[in-house]
């Protein structure tokens, strides 16, 4: 059966799009096939794996099963050509509009990033109660962009005050993030083209993404 999946945080800026791409890519890697559906109107994520564009519905990518498309067009799709992915992600947009819920509800499972900050919790309070409105399940919320140095005891309150609904899985902040969407690239392809040493630090968060992934995997079939 198909399990679609949605990532969303009312906030903007937490590597929600940036997470879409590099779990399709770590998904991908375990021999399923992933369908993103960019339902954002600016379509970076759509951009992101454009090799070509055409009138089909559900385009390819670079990568053999990887395919991707838009909210407009997915709509349009009858369920039968849907069917042949094991998975499919929703990249929704910052914004909490009947569109937005709409697809929530489709969905039926969520996850949220979020950036640690002081303010975060309550706003995270406000998308997990809109989740639970829209009859769908808060698979989890994930923390990115994390700095161990600045952020390890913040990590630890989130913790204490998120309890169960926070992931184990943590993803690192990393400078190369924009090096490798400028190139159009997962970061792991990225690496591996750049040819980056995998015991090297710059490695941590394509080991979290991976991480995450199977964390989600695993998550999504209780």
């Amino acid at each position: 059966m198909t399990k679609k999946i949605a990532l969303y945080n009312h906030k903007g800026g937490v590597a929600k799009t940036t997470s879409i791409i590099n779990l399709a890519y770590s998904i991908q890697k375990t021999g399923k096939k992933v369908l993103v559906v960019d339902c954002d109107t600016q379509e970076n994520c759509f951009s992101f794996f454009m090799t070509a564009r055409n009138a089909d519905s559900i385009l390819p990518t670079d990568y053999e099963n990887v395919s991707h498309t838009t909210w407009a067009r997915y709509v349009e799709i009858a369920d039968k050509d849907t069917t042949a992915f094991d998975y499919i992600l929703f990249d929704l947009p910052p914004a909490m509009t009947d569109e937005v819920r709409q697809i929530i509800r489709h969905c039926g499972v969520v996850y949220v990033p979020t950036m640690l900050g002081e303010f975060e919790i309550q706003g995270l309070e406000k998308v997990t109660v809109e989740i639970a409105r829209q009859n769908a399940r808060l698979g989890g919320i994930f923390i990115t962009m994390y700095q161990k140095h600045n952020d390890a005891e913040l990590l630890q309150e989130f913790r204490n005050a998120l309890q169960a609904r926070l992931m184990q899985t943590v993803i690192p902040y990393s400078r190369t993030v924009r090096e490798s969407q400028k190139a159009g690239l997962p970061i792991e392809a990225y690496f591996t083209e750049k040819k980056v040493p995998r015991n090297g630090n710059s490695w941590k968060i394509v080991n979290a993404y991976e991480q995450l992934a199977t964390e989600i995997m695993k998550g999504i079939t209780v």
